[in-house]
């Protein structure tokens, strides 16, 4: 039995502008057989596979978290402090396997964001966040996974652990705190700010379709996997980019100094390496697709890697790594890795930040996102390529751009 039985043809895009119709489309969905997203409750109900209105209700209620005045709390003086005092206890010795530190650090700020009541400054709780990351993410790409079955046992396994051991004490403390603020007791600013306190307060509300329980905790799981393990690929992949590079220290030191020029790294990279090289959808219904007939059922696999490199779009040498390169206007840096449409990446502003303007200064609002401080702050510390011990991909799926280990050395300090 393969993963997909039932698609009558497959249609590939290659062109920025025929995804970006595609992601805009709504005859397109990311729900594919029962098999992949209902048996074993790997993905099933989670916002990023829901189509049309539960989707919307879903994510009105949970963009409430991502505006713009909560994220520079966290990136303005949550979160610096949080991340100097991480790298003061891992980036040790002259040498470090940066691919788990960057997902540590991500780990840390996206348990704050899903509804985690975890210490976020103990590495060995971080390390188990990761493990428990590391699982989730594997169900995210099932559709790439090697050996789809045993991905979905080790998925359902760690669903209940994550219940079990996170979502339930933080679960019974929330819902006694609403309670409270229902009764008058307690006003409404004493509640914690994340996505497991916006679902409990809708979970009544049948537009969201969170009656199940367990929706509610696949949903949180989804916010913890997408802001820890992407956050962290991009950070290692833009260190790797800028080693690779003709000019690897000056990179190096210009990310160190200058945090809009860190915060273009990580869009470049982002356009280089999308954490997911082809994303796919299922036609809903026949329907054309940039001139092409697309039949009911068909999967539409969208190669976000070609499309973030066409050339109408990013010059003549898009192949290369060029934080500084000219785009077409109204085209982001990071082409169409954040996705587009009902469907776009929530979390793009925390990991990415603001767009950044062609040629632009610092404006006093800005946000430079998660991915440009972790960059700038490996950068500073004086990370070098590792001249003997070889960095490892993560085979386990076939989406080329993540890690299992990157090794570097520790120079001298930059900036």
């Amino acid at each position: 039995m393969t993963l997909l039985e039932r698609y009558t043809t497959t249609v590939e895009l290659t062109t920025y502008d025929d995804i970006r119709e595609a992601l805009f489309s709504p005859d397109l969905s990311r729900t594919f057989d029962r098999r992949t997203y209902e048996d074993g409750n790997i993905r099933n109900g989670i916002v990023s596979i829901q189509h049309g209105p539960v989707h919307r209700a879903r994510r009105r209620v949970e963009n409430s978290q991502f505006r713009p005045d909560k994220l520079r709390l966290y990136e303005r003086e949550l979160w610096p402090p949080l991340q100097d005092d991480l790298l003061d206890r891992l980036l040790v010795g002259d040498e470090a396997d940066l691919y788990p530190i960057a997902e540590l650090l991500a780990a840390a700020l996206a348990s704050r964001r899903a509804g985690l009541d975890i210490d976020d400054r103990d590495i060995g709780t971080l390390e188990r966040i990761a493990g428990i990351v590391d699982a989730f993410s594997q169900g995210s790409a099932i559709l790439d996974a090697k050996d789809p079955d045993a991905v979905r046992t080790l998925v359902y396994e760690t669903y209940e652990t994550f219940e079990r051991e996170y979502i339930a004490p933080a679960r019974e403390r929330r819902l006694a705190l609403l309670d409270r603020v229902a009764r008058g007791e307690a006003g409404e600013e004493t509640l914690t700010q994340d996505i497991l306190t916006v679902l409990l307060q809708h979970a009544s509300d049948p537009l969201l379709e969170l009656s199940d329980g367990k929706r509610i905790v696949r949903e949180v799981a989804t916010y913890l996997q997408g802001g820890t393990h992407t956050s962290g690929q991009v950070a290692v992949n833009a260190i790797d980019l800028m080693f690779a590079s003709a000019t690897p220290e000056a990179h190096l030191e210009r990310a160190a100094t200058d945090l809009l020029f860190a915060q273009r790294v990580g869009h470049e990279t982002l356009r280089l390496r999308p954490t997911t090289p082809k994303a796919k959808r299922r036609a809903e219904v026949a329907t054309v697709i940039a001139g092409r007939a697309v039949p009911a059922d068909s999967q539409v696999l969208l190669n976000l890697v070609a499309g973030n490199r066409d050339p109408k779009h990013f010059g003549a040498d898009p192949e290369a790594f060029n934080p500084d390169r000219e785009v077409s206007p109204g085209v982001a840096r990071w082409g169409l890795s954040f996705g587009a449409g009902a469907h776009q990446c929530p979390g793009r502003t925390v990991g990415g930040g603001l767009p950044v303007a062609q040629g632009s200064g610092e404006d006093p609002d800005h946000l430079f996102g998660l991915v440009g401080l972790m960059i700038q702050a490996f950068a500073r510390r004086g990370a070098l390529p590792h001249p003997t011990k070889v960095s490892e991909p993560d085979t386990r799926t076939d989406r080329y751009t993540r890690w299992a280990h990157y090794w570097v050395t520790l120079g001298p300090r930059r900036g």
